[in-house]
């Protein structure tokens, strides 16, 4: 039978059930359905009605959830079957249609439904149809943001914050205890090492497919060549480096640089099927890399150059965030001409972090309690070259719509961002 409606309320619906239970709720609900053992409509239409409900509730829900990603405020990834409830078919399948139309000669008042005084069994199909389409619909739309990680950003920091262990420094010295004086061939291996410690955790055995030939691609002997003999690696490691090198860039042989826009898709595509002592294995590899990467330019300071790519495919980079903070519907109120486009901003935001700001801007990113204060800086920037024109408070209440001390304190960012080195620089490319 179809679930009750409990009315414990926690948000405007008025129903605390989570999304996610919303939709599994109207699946069972239409399986029950089609079991019902009678035909009697005095019981069909109620269950029709109270399904139609359900598809509207997860409606609202899925609306201001969509809300939420395009903001960057999500704080949780929903996790569905979406190849099944993204199909209408599947919602429209069954006996439904048929049985509206077989007491569609009564009004919808002699089944005791409230409400529908002149409505008939047809119209109640016709609004449960219209409901479970849009519900499609609205989850083929978050299933297209899990390849727009950036989206996530704010989830996927929380999760860096909590699963990000503090003691990674340490064991990376103690990594380089175990040669004399690490030369750039002994970090090689140390990557190696790394990249197997985290496949060992089991993050990439179920989220992804690779082909015999991916596989036979894949030297084991070199690996096991640049490994220390007492490292216990995978039974599988050839299926599993060949699918770590759908997420890594290969620079100087073997230096590997993790592709986190790649990764991610994977991970929020497959989130229901991931842990926590995945995600410790992730943000470990990663700042093992970053270390790793640190002490080989210090040898080498040419693969500097080469390393610039981690920074351009970095979801939670700063590229990514401030191309979407300004490409964001504000700007479009604000901006002085139309040829500040979304070309313009990419290129834009490109050429601040290529130049000499770069490593300065990149070292206020890493304090995650500074990035909305460089994000109102750079906002302010923008208005001191002239790109926008407004009152800083105008723009900061565009920009989070948030409360009136939120604005506020965003923008004296602002102010204070007028007054940065780098604003005489956005000035000068502004002008030229």
């Amino acid at each position: 039978m179809a679930r009750r409606l409990e009315t414990q309320a926690s948000d405007s619906t008025g129903f605390r059930y989570s999304l996610k239970q919303f939709v599994e709720y109207l699946d069972e609900s239409k399986t029950a359905y089609d079991r019902i053992p009678v035909d009697d409509p005095g019981v069909r239409c109620p269950f029709v009605a109270s399904m139609v409900k359900w598809a509207h509730l997860a409606n609202y829900r899925l609306i201001d959830y969509l809300e939420k990603i395009s903001k960057g405020e999500c704080d949780e990834v929903l996790t569905l079957n979406f190849a099944k409830f993204c199909n209408k078919d599947h919602w429209l399948s069954g006996r439904i249609r048929s049985d509206m139309m077989g007491c569609s000669d009564k009004p919808l008042k002699e089944y005791l439904i409230f409400g529908a005084a002149d409505q008939t069994s047809m119209d109640l199909y016709r609004s449960y149809e219209s409901n479970v389409t849009e519900l499609a619909e609205n989850l083929k739309k978050v299933k297209s943001t899990f390849n727009q990680p950036e989206l996530y950003e704010n989830l996927m920091q929380q999760m860096v914050e909590q699963y990000a262990e503090h003691d990674i420094a340490y064991e990376y010295e103690q990594m380089k205890d175990h040669y004399i004086e690490p030369a750039l061939n002994d970090y090689l291996k140390m990557q190696v090492k790394a990249c197997v410690e985290f496949l060992k955790s089991g993050m990439l055995n179920d989220i992804l497919s690779i082909s015999n030939e991916d596989a036979e691609d894949v030297d084991e002997e070199k690996l096991h060549k640049m490994l220390d003999s007492r490292c216990k690696v995978p039974d599988n490691l050839k299926e599993l480096w060949a699918k770590l090198k759908k997420f890594i860039v290969l620079k100087a042989n073997v230096m590997l640089v993790l592709r986190h826009d790649l990764i991610l898709k994977h991970v929020l595509k497959h989130f229901d099927k991931l842990y926590g002592e995945h995600f410790c294995a992730l943000f470990k590899l990663e700042r093992l890399l970053q270390m790793i990467h640190q002490d080989m330019v210090k040898l080498n300071p040419e693969l500097a150059k080469q390393l610039e790519v981690s920074d351009g495919t970095n979801t939670f980079g700063i590229v990514n965030s401030l191309t979407r903070l300004i490409q964001q519907p504000w700007f479009k109120e604000f901006r002085t001409d139309a040829m500040y486009d979304h070309a313009w901003i990419e290129k834009f935001v490109s050429d601040l972090l290529a130049s000499e700001y770069r490593q300065t801007l990149l070292e206020i990113w890493q304090d995650a309690d500074k990035r909305l204060t460089l994000k109102g800086n750079i906002i302010g920037c923008l208005k001191m070259a002239g790109v926008i024109d407004g009152s800083d408070l105008g723009i900061a209440a565009a920009l989070l719509n948030g409360s009136d001390k939120e604005n506020k304190t965003f923008a004296i960012y602002m102010g204070k961002g007028r007054k940065m080195s780098f604003c005489d620089w956005t000035c000068d490319y502004v002008k030229h």
